[in-house]
């Protein structure tokens, strides 16, 4: 009997098999692009108190009358945030003279590991003239959560941000743009161009 069943079952299974190939594979979910993001309503931070590389005091609304590209990290990201500099180092280097008019800003989000000390460490083997800036953990969470960031701690129990961008700030201190990570270099001094043509 098991011998007159097997032609019934080999039909089904090359029947199923027939169906499972018929079958189409499942849809990819959709990528996209990294961009850059203009805000319809421009944002003012707050003006916390910080601390820059060497130690003064300082705040966001110093900045007043430029531009501003900043992004917030840690010195030991190991992450999107590590392009970050180098991509400030070919911006600067695109813009030329126009430079002048722009100030490149990174806010160590951890002031036990990110102190002025490190920062200006961390930071010379860039460019001297970005800035560094800091802040206590409640300052530090007030502003990040103004620029729509989620700061948790990260294994080392340092604060941490949940943000691969840099933001662009434009004359009055608002935050202008979001510019995701993997934008490339040439389309950033394209925006900034286009708003210091604004300005």
């Amino acid at each position: 009997m098991k011998i007159a069943l097997l032609p019934g079952v080999l039909a089904t299974m090359a029947l199923l098999g027939a169906c499972a190939f018929l079958t189409p594979a499942p849809t990819p979910e959709p990528t996209f692009p990294p961009r850059a993001i203009r805000v319809d309503y421009p944002i003012t931070p707050p003006d916390v108190p910080m601390l820059n590389q060497d130690g003064h005091p300082a705040k966001l609304s110093d900045f007043r009358g430029r531009l501003v590209l900043i992004f917030f990290s840690n010195i030991r990201c190991r992450e999107a945030c590590v392009d970050a500099l180098p991509q400030f180092q070919e911006i600067k280097r695109a813009l030329g003279p126009r430079s002048a008019e722009l100030t490149f800003v990174m806010v160590g989000t951890d002031r036990l590991a990110d102190g002025p000390n490190a920062l200006k460490q961390h930071l010379s083997r860039y460019d001297s003239t970005f800035v560094g800036l800091t802040a206590e953990r409640s300052d530090m969470r007030q502003l990040a959560l103004r620029f729509g960031i989620h700061m948790y701690e990260n294994r080392d129990g340092l604060l941490a941000p949940h943000a691969p961008f840099i933001y662009l700030l434009d004359r009055q201190g608002r935050l202008l743009y979001f510019v995701q990570d993997g934008v490339a270099t040439a389309e950033i001094v394209r925006i900034v161009c286009s708003v210091l043509d604004e300005s």
